[in-house]
Parts: structure tokens; C-alpha cells; sequence
């Protein structure tokens, strides 16, 4: 603003200057003329009444008669001509009069015969003067004629141009510091203003109005910031104590805002503030860059994210603030609203849902029912085939028996399936009833070695129970699964006369009374990649060497759910080779939740 006051007042002081001169030259000019003329008037009626007295001779005396360095000079300023009633040069005091030419036609001449006096300036391009010429009519009809020659105005200005160019010299520079001041003095007040009250030092008259409305304005910004503000903290509450991620980006993927989560689900840097930052800066993956462009296109898109273990639903709508309703395109190709022209799009709206737990169900649920289908379906096979061959009479009688004991192994596997998976299904079901009873764990660690005495037999294993009697609250019928179970673990993938250990001990953790189970194996081992995954249900290390053994592969998976619902842990230790040994803890006190 400095700067165009400056130009302002600096410019226009050049041309008010530049007016300036042009007049005062103007007016010396018509100044100076006037009073040549005066001057010629005043002379013409001096000669005029000597000529009237001494006649001619009178004028002898105005005539050229001075020499300068051999030269003749003018003795007298004006030039004098006398000229007859026709126009005949009677008298020169410049010239000899007798080479002159006719006068009467010149145009003071004329107005002198017609008016008394007459008055011409003409002017000479080539000696860049001018020559002034009076003429006044004598009594006897002659024309007595004075003329004077004086600059042009250009000649003038040229020989004024060297006092002329330093006096313009130092009128710009006063002119330049004055207008350089004067602009900083009539801006200082306004960059004094205080814009936040509408008010200043000193008040120019013409700011008044100005400085109400800004007063006005002011008041009317600081409510509705307040109303923003308001607006902000209960928008910024609300998404930070969101579960799902929340993004907010214009049509440059630019971020807007964002939520806590949002940085925690896709794994940003918490340090950084990505307010006013690519999408890209926030997460690189293309399924959610994909998703925004898709979005700014005017889509409503979902997709699936993977973050390493986790996975996350991406769903990316646009923010629309024109009436969409009455764009024909998006009628045409989006009545339910799932597609709107790109140039209504003004952002979008990113959320991101971690759905992990459920895809992990899901995975469970569908390689659970394709197990189950595939356990079921083998003993059903086998029980099938061997019937239709009975059936078709091709079996001799000798040999029904051995058929009929491979159907009854099958039957009873099947049984076995069926009892397994009912067993884990009332485990999942958190309305089921159980009755919570006192037991003692190291009786019925030797109730269950009595019922594996025979599959004991078969290997010659041996098992050896070593402990205390501990009395512990809880499902009894639960608890003898998970010894049962153990146990038939330890022995069915032992080796030829293997060991089978049972140690029950009682002890305190954090003052709180506990139980330990342990069962240790000789067999075979577990490799240390399928440790994590032998509580899943009928997940096998060996599919081969598990379906020549037997089993329904979902024991130790009744174990985990079993110990997790008496509120215990569960921890595997295996050396392939070796053996294997689980610990079970419990406490001893436990209670349904009601």
C-alpha cells in the first residue's frame, strides 16, 4: 500500500511539475509579447511625432551606423520601416531601401491603411525566431512600421534547458522524499489499526464506516468460530472414541482429519501430524489408495485390506454437497444414489473396519464344517462299502465277522466323531447349564489310567500317576476329558514301551490357590512350526501316521476350550524325538458366570 501511495503522489507531483512549467512558460511568453508591443506602440508614436517635426530626416539617425570588427551593427533595437500610401519603402533603417520590394500587400500594412494600426508576428523555421510587427498610419497617409524580432518558444526552452534541467532535478527528488514520507505517514495509522476491537490511533473520518462493519464483522467470526469450535470437540470426541478408523480427504487425497484410530488400525506413525498430507504419507497400501480414487470418481467402493495378520474392510464414500437428485447422469445411472457426476464430489469419507475376528471365524467355520464333512464321510464310507458287500453275498461266512468288527470299529469311531463335536458345541454355547462340584483331580487321573489299560496293553505303555490329592471346584465331566483326552494323546503317539507321566501339584500364585496337571510323554514329538496349531480343531501334524493311529483330531482342542472355560492356561513343551509334555493350569476355586 506504501508503495502505491508512493507512486501515486510521486507521479502525480511529476505531472502537476511538468503542468506547472508549461504554464509559467506559457504566461512569461504572453508577458513578454505584451509588453514588446507596448514597448513598439509607445516607439511608433515617438518617431511618428518627430517625422511630424523634422520630417524625414528625423529618421536618418535610427539607420545602421555602428562596426564591430569590420562589421555593421544595429545602433537601435527595433528595425524602422517607412512606407509610402501604395506600398512603396520610402525608408530602411536595416537596408537600402531602394532594393526593397512592394509593402502593400504585407498584413500590418493593410490593417494600418484600414484600422490605423496593425499588428503581425511571423515566424522563421529556419532561424527558429520570430518577428514581431507594428505598424500605424501617419497623417499624411504613409505607414510607419516598427519590427523586432525575439525568440520562439522552443528556442527559449532551449536556451533555458541547462537552469531548466537542474531545477526539474531537484523538484523530483523533493518530491520523491516528500511522497516517500508523506505515503508512510498516511499509512502508519492504518498498519496501527486494531483490526480484533475495529479501532485506531488516529481516526480517519473516511475509515469510520470501515471500521464499524469490522467491528461487526468480528463480533459475527467469533461466534461462529465459537460454534465451530463447539462443533470440532464434539466431532473430534465422538471419532477419536471410534473403534474404526476415520478419514476425511478432498478431491487432491489431500487429509482433512483423521482419528486415533485410524493411525492405529493401518500402523502410522503416532509422532506425526498428517492434517494437510497425501493419503500416501498416511498408508501405502493400493487397496486404499485404489478405494479414494474410486471415491473422488463419484463410487461408493469397499474393499479388503491385509496389514501383515490383520484384516481390514475399506469403505470409501463421497462427499457430495451439490443436490445430486436433480442431476440427470446420476439418476440415470445411480437411482439409489451409488454413483454421482465427479464434479459434484468435494472429498471423501474413508472408513476402515478391522473385521480379523471375523474372517478368522469365518476361516474356522469353513475349514471346521469341510473337516467335519471329510471325518464323517470316511467312517461312513468304509461302514457303506463293507455292507454292500455283504450285501451282494460276495463275503464268505467265515469272514463276516472280520467285517462285522471293521463295521463296529468304524460305528464306534463315528460315535466317537459325533460325541466330540457335540461335546465342543455345547463348549461354544455360552447359554448351556453345568453344575460346578468338588473333585478330586488324583482319583480321576486313576479312573481314567483303568480305562486306557487296553490301548496301554497294545503298546506296552506304561502310566504313572504322581501327586497329591487335590480338591479343586469345578465340571467333573469336563475335567475327565481333558485327563482322558491327555492321556490318550501321550499313548496313541507314544513309542513301542513308552512312559506316560501324570503329576498333579497344588501351589499359590499371587496368593491365589491353583492346581498343575502335567502329562509327559516319550513318543514321537511335535515339530516346533505345529506346536501352536495342535489345539485347532482336526489339525494333524501327520494326516498319514494320524489316520493309521486313529482319533477324531479334536482331543486337544477339547482340552484348550475346556481349561480356557475353568478360567486356566494351557503350555506345550516338545522335542521331536523326545516327547511331549503339556502342563494345564487351573484354579481351584472357580464359578459359572451367571
Amino acid at each position: 500500500m506504501v508503495k502505491r501511495i508512493f507512486k501515486n503522489t510521486f507521479g502525480l507531483s511529476i505531472i502537476i511539475l511538468l503542468i506547472s512549467y508549461g504554464i509559467i512558460v506559457g504566461i512569461l511568453y504572453d508577458y513578454f509579447g505584451d509588453q514588446i508591443e507596448r514597448e513598439m506602440k509607445a516607439e511608433a508614436a515617438y518617431i511618428a511625432c518627430g517625422m511630424e517635426v523634422v520630417g524625414k530626416d528625423y529618421l536618418e539617425g535610427f539607420r545602421v551606423n555602428g562596426h564591430v570588427n569590420g562589421n555593421s551593427v544595429e545602433t537601435h533595437k527595433n528595425r524602422i520601416t517607412w512606407i509610402s500610401e501604395d506600398g512603396v519603402v520610402l525608408y530602411d533603417s536595416n537596408v537600402n531601401e531602394t532594393t526593397m520590394k512592394d509593402h502593400s500587400n504585407r498584413q500590418e500594412v493593410q490593417e494600418a491603411k484600414e484600422k490605423g494600426e496593425g499588428y503581425e508576428i511571423r515566424y522563421s523555421d529556419t532561424l527558429q525566431e520570430q518577428t514581431v510587427y507594428y505598424a500605424v498610419k501617419l497623417k499624411d497617409g504613409s505607414i510607419l512600421r516598427l519590427s523586432s524580432a525575439y525568440n520562439t518558444v522552443f528556442s527559449i526552452l532551449i536556451s533555458m534547458l541547462q537552469p531548466t534541467v537542474i531545477l526539474v532535478v531537484v523538484i523530483v527528488v523533493l518530491s520523491y522524499l516528500l511522497s516517500k514520507r508523506m505515503a508512510r505517514k498516511i499509512v502508519a495509522p492504518i498498519n496501527n489499526l486494531d483490526l480484533v476491537n475495529g479501532e485506531m490511533e488516529e481516526e480517519y473520518e473516511e475509515l469510520v464506516p470501515l471500521l464499524k462493519r469490522v467491528r461487526k464483522q468480528n463480533v459475527l467470526i467469533e461466534r461462529q468460530m465459537d460454534d465451530l469450535q463447539t462443533q470440532q470437540t464434539k466431532f473430534q470426541a465422538l471419532t477419536e472414541h471410534m473403534r474404526e478408523g476415520f478419514l476425511v480427504l478432498d478431491k487432491k487425497e489431500t487429509i482433512l482429519s483423521y482419528n486415533v484410530a485410524a493411525v492405529e488400525l493401518l500402523g502410522a506413525s503416532k509422532d506425526m501430524d498428517y492434517t494437510g498430507e497425501n493419503i500416501i504419507s498416511f498408508d501405502r497400501h493400493r487397496e486404499l489408495r485404489e478405494a479414494v480414487k474410486e471415491a473422488i470418481a463419484g463410487k461408493r467402493s469397499q474393499s479388503m485390506l491385509e496389514n501383515g495378520e490383520r484384516i481390514y474392510r475399506i469403505v470409501a464414500n463421497p462427499i457430495v454437497t451439490e443436490d445430486v437428485i436433480r442431476d440427470e447422469t446420476a439418476v440415470r445411472y445411480a437411482p439409489m444414489g451409488e454413483f454421482v457426476p465427479e464434479e459434484q464430489v468435494d472429498g471423501v469419507i474413508v472408513i476402515i473396519l478391522d473385521e480379523t475376528e471375523k474372517e478368522k471365524r469365518d476361516q474356522l467355520r469353513r475349514e471346521f464344517t469341510s473337516n467335519v464333512s471329510h471325518e464323517l464321510k470316511t467312517p461312513l464310507t468304509s461302514i457303506s462299502g463293507i455292507a454292500e458287500i455283504i450285501m451282494n453275498g460276495i463275503v464268505k461266512p467265515e469272514d463276516v465277522s472280520g467285517f462285522a468288527k471293521n463295521i463296529y470299529e468304524e460305528a464306534g469311531r463315528l460315535i466317537g466323531l459325533v460325541n466330540d463335536i457335540i461335546f465342543l458345541s455345547r463348549l461354544d454355547e455360552e447359554t448351556a447349564s453345568y453344575v460346578v462340584e468338588d473333585m478330586n483331580l488324583l482319583a480321576m487321573a486313576k479312573q481314567v489310567k483303568e480305562r486306557l489299560q487296553i490301548p496301554c496293553k497294545e503298546k506296552n505303555i506304561s502310566i504313572h500317576i504322581i501327586g497329591e490329592d487335590v480338591i479343586m471346584k469345578g465340571i467333573p465331566s469336563m475335567m475327565e476329558e481333558v485327563l482322558y483326552n491327555l492321556c490318550d494323546n501321550g499313548i496313541k503317539y507314544n513309542k513301542q514301551d513308552g512312559r506316560v507321566t501324570v503329576t498333579i501339584q497344588a501351589f499359590e500364585d499371587m496368593n491365589v490357590p491353583k492346581v498343575s496337571i502335567k502329562v509327559e510323554d516319550t513318543g514321537i514329538g511335535i515339530p516346533q512350526e505345529d506346536q501352536e496349531r495342535v489345539f485347532e480343531r482336526f489339525y494333524r501334524v501327520d494326516k498319514s501316521h494320524s489316520r493309521a493311529i486313529g482319533g477324531t483330531g479334536l482331543g486337544l482342542s477339547i482340552v484348550k476350550h475346556v481349561v480356557m472355560f475353568h478360567q486356566g492356561e494351557i503350555q506345550m513343551d516338545s522335542i521331536l524325538g523326545v516327547g511331549t509334555t503339556i502342563t494345564v493350569t487351573l484354579p481351584l476355586e472357580f464359578s459359572v458366570a451367571e
